[in-house]
């Protein structure tokens, strides 16, 4: 189907199950039909009007119409050495491209997604921020990366247990997008995907923090930290020149009292910039007002960029100076290096092999 045969059709796969009954009402067809749609996309994961063989022909003929679903193509499939990391390059129906990635550790998976086309946040480690920034991604973008991958591993008597928006994009610049994706992964018509089981982490943009705390109870929160000190924090993340850190602070101390959930905080470690043995004593006192997890990740280099990663003795000391002082953190182990699949790696490209490797 080419964009002219879609352009003036709708996208039916980004509404919820309310909506979309409200617009076949608009169309002809019947609220048990938008029941039976609803079932097969969401559900059942097929997206072939022809395919929904529970509906008529005729009414077939209306949807094939009057509707149009999101186009998704898988471009290429990358599995790094160990297994543990799989990454997928995928075509969107402009032509743009996204990655998203899957981790799997002892059967179980979690799922990276992409929320935006580049990103305009510019962290200045992050492979994402080299990419000019192109547009948000629909809801049903976001939602065709998750169905893709749990197809994937349903042929494997697999499926998903964890999603994070932690790939390309800042998910609170599109919001209502990554919301409503959620959403209908947990309706129990389609996925029943616990909310539980979603984790959104952003670069700190506080007025969305702030909505998030009074729409939200269940998500989880992860902050991208990586310095509790506004010069070196500034110089690698430059929201953290429009909400500094005390400001954020404030907020995801609100956050914590209203919701009584576990922030997480991701924090790269970066060598001669943020994990001396200071460091790991301003990031402890910034700390005592949450309850909290910290994941320690070490740097993946980035090509051009000029930050190198620490020893591994280095990554491990500060490790253990957190972890004396009571605090829960976590080291995480690099995953999906060899592959750029590894936290801030990622950057899709035109240029890269159409084939499976």
């Amino acid at each position: 189907m080419t964009a002219t045969d879609t352009k003036d059709k709708i996208d039916i796969l980004g509404f919820n199950l309310e909506k979309l009954q409200n617009i076949f009402a608009d169309t002809g067809l019947k609220k048990f039909n938008a029941n039976q749609v609803y079932d097969w996309l969401h559900n059942k994961l097929v997206f072939d009007f022809d395919k929904f063989t529970n509906i008529s022909k005729h009414d077939r003929e209306i949807l094939k119409k009057k509707f149009a679903l999101p186009k998704l193509v898988h471009r290429s499939h990358q599995i790094s050495e160990d297994r543990d990391t799989e990454k997928f390059l995928f075509e969107l129906k402009d032509r743009r491209l996204i990655e998203s990635v899957l981790i799997s550790h002892k059967n179980r998976h979690t799922l990276c997604v992409s929320s935006q086309i580049g990103c305009l946040i510019g962290c200045d480690f992050c492979a994402t921020a080299t990419m000019k920034y192109e547009r948000n991604l629909d809801a049903s973008e976001i939602l065709m990366q998750f169905y893709h991958i749990q197809n994937y591993l349903k042929e494997k008597n697999e499926k998903l247990g964890n999603v994070v928006f932690m790939g390309m994009g800042e998910p609170f610049l599109n919001y209502d997008n990554v919301i409503e994706s959620i959403n209908i992964l947990n309706s129990d018509k389609g996925q029943n995907f616990s909310k539980r089981n979603f984790t959104i982490s952003t670069s700190g943009i506080v007025p969305v923090i702030n909505k998030f705390t009074e729409d939200e109870n269940q998500i989880n929160l992860a902050i991208s930290l990586h310095s509790v000190k506004d010069d070196i924090r500034s110089e690698l993340m430059p929201i953290n020149k429009t909400y500094k850190v005390k400001e954020l602070k404030e907020a995801l101390i609100n956050y914590q009292k209203k919701t009584k959930n576990r922030i997480t905080f991701e924090y790269i470690l970066i060598d001669d910039l943020n994990c001396e043995t200071k460091d790991a004593f301003e990031l402890m006192n910034f700390l005592h007002s949450f309850s909290c997890l910290v994941n320690l990740i070490p740097y993946n280099p980035v090509a051009g960029k000029p930050y190198s990663t620490p020893s591994k003795k280095k990554q491990r000391e500060f490790y253990t100076l957190l972890k004396d002082k009571n605090v829960n953190v976590t080291l995480r182990e690099t995953k999906g290096q060899d592959i750029a699949a590894a936290c801030g790696q990622l950057k899709a490209k035109k240029e890269m092999d159409n084939g499976k490797q």
